[in-house]
């Protein structure tokens, strides 16, 4: 009977140590809230626990964190999988810059998001409407009235966003708002507008930022807009975009007279949107290491996926999978140096 203990006991000592010598990797990623964001990050975790053999798992973090998790480089958070800028430029330059910590590292194809005013493609093509401009001519306001008063109708966002007041500064300042009224209604509310646009193909003209479902279900056209060439605001001297003669000067909207103080004379940045990991990968895992640093996300393709999430409601690792299983080529090119 002792013989039997001892030989158990051994046996249960080895298995011990031999699956101590095989346990996985686990590779945290920050969890971020919109759609968009959702499919990528259930792409990520489905390709690396199913051809990289990690454990993955999706920790909620506020955005700041993630980034100090990141730079200490001790697992709390590894990935952040929606990295836009210049939203977030103040982190590059502390973490992800050239000689800055450095502690963090983004994929070699981020894919562009883009802002501003759209239009349908019907009004577009039968008016020839291109640019912000051509909205302070009242014949052209005309093509966006819906409810027969003379005006057009302009949604900015909805009145939760930041983004819905300088749309408002810059329908005053390009002189469309004398022609446009302006419908504060919230985000759900003007989707159900633009649907009956459509259906009835009538014009609206609204501000939105892709990836986002919309743009797959409709052919949604974007106006031309002077480019951003700075800030010209004293809040933003510490900016590098500062530029005290540019294009984009809002003031404090805790004001009164904000409205009347502010001028936006140009269009939105693009976003330039990354994948971006802890440097600490390069020796923990550098297999994933090397993945992230070549996967690259196409936003015709997030747009689909954010369709499927967001309108229709399909679970985010439900689509990842779907997608995954339908593009083996791709995969196998974001996962081509890591063997």
């Amino acid at each position: 009977m002792l013989k039997t203990a001892v030989k158990s006991l051994l046996l249960a000592s080895a298995l011990a140590v031999g699956t101590s010598a095989v346990a996985k990797e686990t590779i945290s990623i920050g969890e971020l809230s919109w759609d968009g964001a959702r499919g990528i990050q259930s792409v990520l975790k489905l390709v690396m626990e199913e051809r990289l053999g990690v454990d993955v798992r999706i920790v909620a973090v506020d955005q700041p964190l993630m980034f100090m998790s990141m730079d200490k480089g001790r697992g709390s958070v590894d990935v952040l999988p929606d990295l836009w800028m210049p939203q977030h430029g103040e982190q590059w330059q502390k973490y992800i810059a050239p000689g800055s910590r450095e502690s963090v590292v983004v994929n070699e194809h981020p894919y562009t998001g883009t802002q501003g005013l759209f239009i349908p493609g019907y009004i577009q093509d039968k008016y020839g409407i291109t640019s912000i401009e051509q909205l302070a001519d009242p014949e052209v306001a005309k093509l966006f009235d819906q409810d027969g008063d003379g005006k057009g109708d302009l949604w900015p966002g909805d009145p939760s966003w930041d983004s819905t007041k300088a749309e408002l500064v810059k329908a005053k300042s390009f002189g469309y708002d004398q022609h446009f009224k302006a419908l504060e209604i919230p985000d759900a509310i003007f989707k159900g507008y633009l649907k009956k646009a459509f259906r009835k193909e009538v014009g609206i003209l609204f501000y939105y930022w892709a990836p986002e479902w919309i743009f797959a279900e409709y052919d949604l056209r974007q106006l031309k807009e002077p480019k951003f060439d700075g800030y010209a605001m004293d809040s933003k001297k510490d900016d590098p975009q500062y530029n005290p003669q540019g294009c984009w000067n809002m003031a404090d909207t805790s004001s009164s007279d904000w409205l009347a103080k502010s001028e936006v004379k140009c269009g939105w940045q693009d976003g330039t949107v990354y994948v971006a990991y802890s440097k600490s990968l390069e020796q923990r895992s550098p297999r994933v290491a090397k993945f992230l640093k070549r996967v690259s996300f196409d936003p015709q393709v997030i747009n689909q996926w954010i369709l499927k999430i967001g309108r229709d409601k399909e679970a985010p690792m439900a689509v990842a999978k779907a997608w995954v299983s339908a593009h083996p080529d791709q995969i196998n090119a974001w996962l081509a140096e890591t063997d």
